[in-house]
């Protein structure tokens, strides 16, 4: 089992049970009178029976969700390469503190029948994943004849020493990075590049897309992406108010739930499209570019950001028709409908 932070929940809210039931059997019926094992020992039972019945569900419930988690999804003409990108768009900010390690961890996947002139997706995966995580997605996309980049965000698995995963500000501009790095490397230098983003990657892929719109980067193809980033985060921790539970989830990884004007524009793609829209001569200047460069994917049941978000991103936008598509079913992670979204993706990408 891996521990995770829900982990540790767990621990403490069973505590708190278990306390609670030693207070109600000695201190309330008993008047701190007569033998104190037996309700120590019904305290412990409680917190055994807590911890075993929610520790086996998320288990059970993470066995399925990783299924597809590492070395398991591979492909004998599949080459995976270790690769370290350096992070230096920090480096402007003098007065801030650089975290330990200045580079993100990642991967190249390579099929032996690729060319060395087909373009390069860099594949962004979502909040708390990892590279490893989204093979399912990246080792069809490279049998489909791209050289696939996939890296950890700061905070996870390679590059957990790079920063925090609540970065969201910084994690988009890493991708800017990963950008330049490939933009420069000889084995990649000249060649197109398309960015692929889930979540909180494709926030970072319409970001940086956007910014390197004629400088290489051809095609945006974001999945389960939010619009604005006020109508994301929920606003309240009480039980039964919009999205509480993931308040908790949320302040307790340290994500910014109210942050500042500037910040949520920096992590609200619908008003980065909107801005962008502002630099081009006529309103058909940007429907022709956004008709050839970006693609929108979303789920109809998605609990975590809902559709609203996939259609104001598509108002905003002005993408036609062909440029989108919205499951009914799949939720924000596509479990059951990963291969339809790996085929969707590709078949943008091709287009």
């Amino acid at each position: 089992m891996i521990i995770r932070p829900k982990h540790y929940l767990l621990f403490i809210l069973g505590l708190i049970l278990a306390s609670f039931i030693f207070y109600v059997n000695y201190v309330l019926f008993q008047s701190n009178q007569g033998p104190i094992v037996g309700d120590l020992l019904l305290s412990l039972f409680t917190f055994i029976l807590w911890w075993v019945c929610w520790a086996l569900y998320f288990e059970m419930r993470d066995f399925w969700q990783f299924r597809w988690y590492g070395k398991q999804v591979n492909h004998p003409n599949v080459s995976i390469t270790p690769f370290l990108f350096p992070l230096t768009w920090e480096k402007e900010k003098p007065n801030e503190n650089l975290e330990i390690e200045s580079f993100l961890s990642g991967e190249l996947l390579h099929w032996n029948e690729t060319s060395q002139k087909s373009p390069i997706v860099i594949f962004s995966h979502g909040f708390s994943d990892d590279s490893k995580y989204v093979r399912h997605y990246t080792v069809p996309i490279a049998l489909a004849g791209y050289d696939v980049i996939a890296y950890d965000c700061r905070g996870v698995s390679g590059s957990r020493k790079a920063g925090k995963t609540n970065q969201f500000v910084e994690i988009t501009h890493d991708l800017g990075d990963i950008i330049r790095f490939l933009q420069d490397h000889k084995a990649f230098k000249g060649r197109s590049i398309y960015l692929v983003g889930i979540s909180l990657g494709s926030v970072a892929s319409i970001k940086q897309g956007l910014l390197f719109q004629g400088l290489g980067v051809e095609k945006i193809v974001a999945v389960a992406c939010i619009g604005d980033y006020s109508d994301v985060m929920p606003s309240s921790p009480i039980p039964f108010k919009r999205n509480w539970w993931f308040w908790l989830r949320y302040t307790f990884f340290g994500v910014p739930i109210n942050p500042l004007p500037e910040i949520k524009k920096e992590i609200s793609p619908e008003l980065q499209i909107l801005e962008k829209k502002k630099e081009f001569s006529s309103i058909i200047d940007w429907q022709k570019y956004a008709a050839k460069s970006l693609f929108l994917i979303h789920s109809r049941n998605d609990k975590v950001i809902s559709a609203i978000n996939f259609k104001k991103n598509i108002t905003a936008s002005e993408i036609p028709l062909e440029n989108w598509l919205i499951t009914q079913r799949g939720g924000h992670n596509f479990l059951k409908y990963e291969l339809i979204l790996t085929s969707a993706i590709i078949e943008r990408l091709k287009r």
